[in-house]
């Protein structure tokens, strides 16, 4: 199949790519921590007072976080993380205490990037890596697809196997995802369990016993019709699936036996009803599953043994936002020990009050941050945190609870200083028609003497838009104040994270009562003196670049320019083409979302950028990558296009082969050099900050 050709000659390209040194980690902690009588952190990089960089240039802005995906070893004498240099990412490892960085494969995160990894025992791990490809869904048509592969590789780089693609397993060749792990059987070491299909035609997925030395493959549990996704118990039992038929997910449970299956939900997208599976502690009749409560998504137990299946109120955060993320697990005894948020706040939350009180003890160490505790190794005694924060791009840090311990292992971004780096401001002011929106406003550090008045603005949407924007560092907002801009967030109607009913308001609303929440940001700006009304462009990636395309169409005289990284911008066109399978997308998401072509086709076309290109009255940009496979490169095509037949002022940016998250550096330096060059054209330069200043 194209895909998997594909894949094979990425996996030589791999192989083939130049690998760094290793130098980039010499901020590393290679001594052991000692043993003070309270937790004490080595110094981190955010506080003020222990560093002082040069003016911060845009190359600083562009660089990639220096570490990703940094995972412990079981025994906690080694890491592997992904190294960004350059352009390239590569894959390494080392003991904890320090010593050689072992090279064991790269990219330069143009046709492949590596998407996860997880060690197995102490000496091999698994990596998933994803493409962008083209499946055939018909004998007349193909869609373009993102796939992911499952690799086993040894911790010096040797035995390197592709799990995915076997001798005689053809049949798994349908699937998409051939990464899905679902267990990692934590006592074995040597075997992983998987979710593949079964039948060469066939996507429904069935449970397989594999062998990470060997690929070999033991059938543990058939596919069941309809159902795309399943679950074990803490006994390694196939208990729980989710299954999708007809625009309505269905959830299934069975005994511990595997025997007497029986559906305990039904819910369709975006429904209040959703019931979703997180996983099991050790009690094989406790299932954790997230669910609503009083309209926010909170943590519960469901009751296995009780044939009425019912829910009880686990955990849910006194901040009343939804939560959402995975179960933390106990390496001690697989016991379900808390939750790891990947939500606005992006924490770690515990019910169980040994690690509670390790959690406590982190954030007096690490103040005024955000603490995620991501691993627990060696019967929890030693962890992997990543600390971070408003303004604090932050550092992996290693732990050891014994020695009440606390070393930085890397900073993610050295080269910035988060003396100098913009903090972000809660703001809340209310809609036109009374909703309460809550925003984040980013103000440049300026010049002594020079206020924080009608500065120039730009607003910045967030993608998603079922997504938000939260108080933790970002690159862009960042950048912008940098360069002397007060940059505005808004969480618009839609976002996540603020309930359910804040979320569904947003439904079937792009373009209008959406857009209007970022107009009324800019009108409580102007009127609290902070924003100049004559200097004010909007920015945006993804749902946000539709947003920015959508503001120079509905409000022409707001903005100065509108500048769109891969953007969306004719709705009409993408409900047809997922309705013709040629985009793997589900058409009753889409009608939940944007709505139906059918029914909704005027409101698709009055808020469609390409279709609406003569109202735009000011200069616009747009950059896309060709091979992206969340908004098709085409639209920027035809917005182009579009504005040309117009007669409008603009600039098309192509970035071959680059895809929808600026995974290749060189395409982030680009971005941010373009986006400088623009708001400079429409805005003018920002106001006089203190690195600008400095670097007179």
């Amino acid at each position: 199949m194209k895909s998997n050709q594909h894949f094979a000659r990425a996996l030589l390209a791999l192989g083939a790519l130049m690998l760094l040194s290793s130098a980039a980690f010499a901020q590393a902690e290679d001594s052991e921590p000692t043993e003070p009588s309270t937790l004490q952190a080595s110094q981190p990089s955010s506080s003020p007072s222990t560093k002082k960089l040069p003016a911060q240039t845009i190359e600083d802005f562009a660089r990639a976080p220096l570490l990703q995906h940094v995972q412990l070893s079981p025994d906690g004498k080694q890491i592997a993380a992904v190294l960004n240099q350059g352009k390239l990412s590569v894959l390494v490892t080392r003991p904890v205490k320090g010593g050689t960085f072992k090279q064991l494969m790269a990219s330069d995160n143009l046709e492949h990037q590596f998407n996860w990894l997880r060690w197995v025992n102490a000496d091999r791990l698994v990596v998933s890596l994803r493409y962008p490809s083209t499946r055939q869904v018909s004998w007349f048509s193909s869609a373009d697809s993102m796939e992911s592969r499952l690799l086993a590789v040894n911790a010096d780089g040797s035995h390197l196997l592709n799990l995915s693609r076997m001798r005689g397993q053809e049949d798994i060749a349908q699937a998409l995802d051939q990464a899905v792990v679902i267990d990692w059987l934590a006592d074995d070491g040597h075997h992983i369990l998987m979710s593949q299909p079964n039948a060469k035609f066939s996507g429904a997925p069935a449970v397989f016993k594999v062998d990470i030395n060997t690929g070999a493959r033991q059938l543990l549990r058939e596919a069941k019709a309809d159902i795309r996704s399943w679950f074990t118990d803490a006994q390694h039992r196939v208990r729980v699936g989710v299954g999708f038929t007809e625009g309505r997910f269905s959830l299934w449970v069975s005994d511990p036996a595997g025997d007497n299956w029986r559906l305990a939900r039904s819910f369709g997208y975006f429904d209040p009803a959703r019931v979703l599976p997180l996983g099991f502690g050790l009690d094989p009749q406790v299932l954790f599953v997230s669910a609503m409560h009083e309209g926010f998504q909170a943590i519960y137990t469901m009751d296995l043994s009780d044939p009425a299946l019912p829910l009880t109120l686990k955990f849910q955060p006194k901040s009343g936002r939804d939560l959402e993320g995975r179960l933390l697990h106990s390496s001690k005894n697989g016991e379900a020990v808390g939750f790891v948020s990947n939500g606005q706040d992006a924490a770690a939350y515990f019910w169980s009050e040994e690690h509670k009180a390790l959690l406590e003890r982190i954030d007096k160490a690490l103040p005024k941050r955000a603490n995620r505790l991501l691993q627990l190794v060696k019967d929890d005694d030693v962890y992997l945190l990543r600390s971070f924060g408003n303004g604090q791009p932050g550092e992996y840090l290693l732990g050891q609870r014994s020695k009440s311990a606390l070393a930085v292992l890397a900073e993610l971004n050295a080269q910035l200083d988060p003396e100098h780096l913009a903090r972000k401001r809660s703001i809340r002011f209310k809609a036109r028609d009374g909703l309460p929106l809550q925003a984040y406003l980013s103000l440049p550090e300026l010049s002594k003497g020079v206020p924080s008045k009608n500065l120039p603005l730009v607003v910045l949407p967030h993608g998603g838009p079922q997504a938000a924007t939260g108080s933790q560092f970002e690159t862009w907002p960042a950048f912008l104040a940098e360069r002397g801009y007060a940059v505005l967030q808004v969480n618009f109607r839609g976002s996540t994270g603020f309930g359910q009913a804040f979320m569904e308001a947003g439904l079937k609303r792009w373009g209008l009562e959406m857009q209007d929440d970022l107009s009324d940001g800019v009108a409580e700006l102007v009127k609290r003196g902070i924003a100049d009304p004559q200097r004010v462009a909007i920015v945006g990636a993804s749902y946000g670049g539709y947003a920015a395309l959508m503001g120079a169409v509905k409000t022409p005289q707001q903005y100065r320019g509108a500048f769109a990284f891969a953007p969306l911008t004719d709705l009409v066109e993408y409900a047809r083409e997922i309705a013709n399978n040629r985009l793997l997308v589900s058409t009753h998401a889409l009608e939940r979302q944007i709505g139906s072509l059918a029914s909704d086709r005027a409101r698709l076309e009055a808020t469609s950028p390409r279709l609406q290109a003569a109202k735009i009255e000011v200069p616009v940009v747009l950059v896309h990558g060709t091979l992206d496979r969340q908004a098709p490169y085409e639209h920027s095509v035809w917005m182009a296009d579009a504005l040309k037949a117009a007669g409008k002022d603009y600039r098309f940016i192509s970035q071959d082969r680059g895809d929808h998250s600026l995974s290749h550096q060189p395409y982030q330096l680009q971005l941010l050099q373009e986006l400088d060059a623009f708001l400079l054209k429409v805005l003018g330069p920002g106001a006089q900050t203190v690195p600008a200043a400095a670097a007179l």
